[in-house]
């Protein structure tokens, strides 16, 4: 697949024609990244995702070239530009050898959006002994992204959970993960993973609606006694999942239901601000 569709993407404040569009970065190691999902022409949740890229490059010891008003008017150059509805979209910054020397790429990216039938009955995930270095930074793992979708296809499942070397849960490879028990909402506390745009606003919702929710590390083992699991992330939304490993879970449970309606609505109250 490729990394960039479109006819346009923009390199530093200016609009480029996807021709010259220079992919060689995608074979470092490591390069600081976010994606985000545009909907109706409007960039979802745009200011936390650009909040966490500036977070993501500080944490990193590099020096943020742009302000967050700069880099949301470039989004929206690219969004016009192409006249883009639906999509994904992409920042990548790559440092130079010198201040001047940076690049900042804006581009849609490709997108695979679950369909109404994984929302509905669910998704199975498996287990995979790893985590990444900086969990706290959207850095892109090149090696550890390559082996966890090798697994995704080789055991047919949507996601992968990343689990510690003390046997502790902590976040999917593309996403974050969510559990149910005893009427309580459960996640990995942020220390310990990337803390996803779509995971901040479910614990707002859960503070909104009074869903008691409770941060903190769950081991694998605990994993059976849950009522019911979910993942989250730009593409994902809330997602239910039907089986981790060999345990099944039902997608139905009230909570679970309840989660997803509401972060459904929270986008629609958003697009509508955005439209007003």
């Amino acid at each position: 697949m490729s990394e960039i569709t479109g006819t346009y993407h923009v390199l530093n404040g200016e609009i480029k024609d996807n021709i010259t569009f220079d992919s060689s970065f995608l074979e470092r190691p490591h390069y600081i990244y976010e994606v985000f999902r545009t909907v109706d022409g409007i960039p979802l949740f745009v200011e936390d995702h650009i909040d966490r890229f500036k977070h993501s490059m500080q944490i990193s010891n590099i020096t943020v070239p742009y302000l967050k008003e700069e880099i949301e008017s470039h989004i929206n150059m690219l969004v016009d530009k192409n006249k883009l509805k639906v999509g994904n979209i992409k920042m990548v910054f790559l440092p130079g050898d010198n201040a001047s020397g940076f690049k900042l790429y804006i581009y849609i990216t490709p997108h695979n959006y679950p369909i109404e039938k994984q929302y509905k009955f669910g998704v199975p995930v498996i287990f995979y002994n790893g985590t990444r270095d900086n969990p706290n930074a959207k850095i892109m793992d090149s090696a550890l992204r390559s082996v966890t979708d090798r697994n995704r296809v080789k055991h047919n499942v949507y996601e992968v959970l990343l689990v510690d070397k003390d046997g502790y849960v902590t976040e999917g490879s593309r996403s974050n993960i969510f559990f149910i028990k005893d009427d309580k909402v459960v996640t990995p506390p942020m220390d310990f993973i990337l803390p996803g745009i779509t995971r901040k606003h479910i614990i707002s919702l859960c503070e909104g609606l009074n869903i008691n929710l409770d941060e903190r590390k769950v081991h694998k083992k605990e994993v059976v006694d849950m009522e019911g699991v979910f993942i989250s992330g730009t593409s994902r939304k809330v997602l239910p999942v039907n089986r981790i490993e060999k345990h099944k879970f039902s997608p139905y449970h009230p909570l679970l239901l309840e989660v997803k309606e509401g972060f459904n609505k929270k986008i629609e109250a958003y697009l509508s601000n955005k439209k007003l």
